[in-house]
């Protein structure tokens, strides 16, 4: 992958050595390191954190398969985590992987934007870009696999940028791309969707905008099948292969972890992002502009003016780029900028669909990012050719860094980097451990699960499985005989034996089908709660709930964050 084929006129415009691009990547590649260690090292868990801890250690990775496909959850980050849970209690271990992965990309990256024959100075300014965004952040120090989603994606979209015809002094034709791109762009991106279900629309949106590409290059040879795949070779028909097979897997993990775990009811944190029942489909469209922008972009507020703004700025910056790509015949980045705009449109119909939330919800849409901020690099690079002082140069490259680290302030003030501050370990929780209990059984809500283990794991206090059946009540072991157990026999509890404070045995119920307890009484959960108890033949049982989240909190009172205010018609959330 090499940039050494890049047009000399591009060469030109380069005020920096290739020596001194190279010591200036370095620097900023150690630097993200040390970013990335030092959110690492915070002793905290955060509640997904503990999810995934969780499912990286108490159980086998039959069990890891099986949760991933209940909740629809890609499969590859719980085994990724399993050995990393046996080298200590740390979350910092946890972290590691992604903070690595994320650290590998910033190289790659600035691959890819001189694929897009960005100049050194402009590229540079790029990877600072990157490593200063709060959402690159989020996802380098989170234990979860959208780091590593993320640097398949790069390596993806830089093997597909060889795969765009060339002008006609480039003199490539239809089927004479370099002979190993194809199989590595088709790797990178399934890799990516095996990390990031999300990811499969950025392959979409990919595969169409070179389909278009092709189809203008070629006229009427395009709509002659035959014609163009006597072309192909071995590579080329074995990265279609891999395509093919990849993406149906995914959809289908997908489409039965969307049938049996959320095609029931939405998830409650995605209700905002998805079209409901009285919404204006306008509306709904741009508050995931606003979203998509919003994350990206954090240096605007979250008032209309801001969030007017963010969008405009943007979607400006992506027409100039496509015009401007377009003009001077500039395939590759008219790709990015055709794969952006059809990755966003497919987001958009599945959001109309409610089967993804359009907009918001950092997580959801990394797979847009380095899509968007291409563009936004890409847009600068026009900037950066018109300026011919060095002076002028030099201005504009303190106002790109001051820009992107203002945003970055901003947005960690309002929601710090990683998962570490989220739903620690909350006072409820030690109750479960206290030796003055006079309990021998806890029942907890299902979301009390995650933050109990990850304090248990943290006082070196294991969890086992225990109570395989109970005669006429529903209890199971989160993993039974055979494999996906719990698929084909859905079941309402957990039940684990762990050890208090003081060492004595203390057996744990966790309602699967009880997210959040009801804060009355409830009859149903009554009778189930008397039939435990007689079942585990306990005298009572220690109830543990949680209090409301402080997002739910707030949306229940009308009140909102500081980075919300009530005259935003769009929330910003990542």
């Amino acid at each position: 992958m090499s940039t050494s084929n890049l047009p000399h006129e591009t060469g030109l415009r380069d005020g920096v050595s290739e020596r001194e691009s190279i010591l200036t990547l370095v620097l900023l590649t150690i630097a993200t390191l040390g970013i990335g260690l030092l959110f690492a090292l915070d002793p905290r868990w955060g509640y997904d954190e503990a999810w995934h801890l969780y499912l990286s250690t108490v159980s086998p990775w039959t069990k890891a398969l099986e949760e991933g496909l209940v909740d629809a959850h890609p499969p590859l980050h719980h085994l990724l985590l399993m050995p990393m849970a046996r080298l200590g209690p740390d979350s910092f271990w946890f972290r590691l992987p992604s903070v690595l992965a994320a650290v590998a990309t910033v190289p790659l990256w600035y691959l890819l934007l001189r694929r897009l024959h960005v100049v050194r100075e402009m590229a540079l300014l790029g990877v600072v870009l990157l490593v200063t965004s709060f959402a690159f952040l989020e996802l380098a120090v989170s234990v979860r696999s959208y780091s590593f989603g993320l640097l398949f994606l790069v390596i993806g979209l830089l093997a597909a940028t060889t795969l765009v015809p060339r002008t006609a002094s480039g003199a490539n034709d239809l089927g004479t791309a370099p002979e190993p791109q194809p199989l590595m762009a088709a790797l990178g991106l399934t890799l990516a969707f095996a990390f990031i279900y999300s990811a499969l629309f950025v392959t979409v949106g990919l595969i169409l905008a070179l389909a278009l590409l092709w189809a203008v290059r070629a006229g009427r040879r395009f709509v002659r099948p035959l014609e163009w795949l006597r072309t192909w070779r071995f590579l080329d028909w074995l990265a279609f292969v891999v395509l093919v097979i990849g993406s149906l897997s995914v959809l289908l993990w997908f489409a039965l972890g969307y049938g049996r775990g959320r095609g029931a009811v939405a998830p409650m944190h995605l209700e905002s992002f998805t079209l409901c029942e009285g919404d204006s489909i306008l509306h709904f469209a741009w508050c995931g502009l606003v979203g998509n922008a919003g994350w990206l972009t954090p240096q605007f507020s979250a008032t209309d003016p801001g969030q007017i703004l963010a969008v405009a700025l943007f979607w400006t910056a992506a027409v100039l780029v496509l015009a401007v790509g377009l003009w001077r015949r500039q395939s590759a980045r008219v790709l990015m900028v055709l794969a952006a705009v059809i990755a966003t449109a497919l987001v958009f119909v599945a959001g109309v669909a409610g089967a993804y939330p359009f907009g918001g919800l950092m997580r959801h849409q990394s797979m847009l990012l380095p899509l968007y901020l291409a563009i936004i690099v890409l847009a600068l690079d026009l900037v950066w050719s018109h300026l011919h002082s060095r002076r002028l140069q030099q201005a504009f490259s303190l106002a790109v860094v001051g820009f992107a680290l203002f945003g970055l302030f901003r947005a960690h003030a309002t929601d710090p980097v990683g998962e570490a501050h989220t739903g620690g370990v909350r006072p409820e929780i030690t109750a479960a451990f206290a030796c003055d209990s006079g309990q021998q059984a806890v029942y907890i809500e299902g979301r009390a699960l995650y933050p109990l283990y990850a304090a248990a794991y943290a006082k070196g206090i294991a969890f086992r499985t225990t109570l395989t059946d109970q005669d006429g009540v529903p209890v199971e072991v989160p993993y039974g005989t055979g494999w996906f157990n719990g698929l084909i026999h859905p079941r309402d509890w957990d039940v684990f034996t762990m050890k208090d404070d003081c060492g004595s045995d203390r057996t744990v119920i966790r309602d699967r089908r009880r997210w959040a307890l009801p804060d009355g009484p409830d009859a149903r959960l009554d009778s189930q709660l008397e039939a435990l108890k007689a079942a585990l033949g306990v005298a009572a049982l220690q109830v543990i709930r949680l209090p409301p989240e402080e997002e739910d909190a707030e949306s229940e009172t009308g009140a909102g964050s500081g980075d919300e205010p009530p005259g935003a018609r769009c929330p910003i959330r990542r």
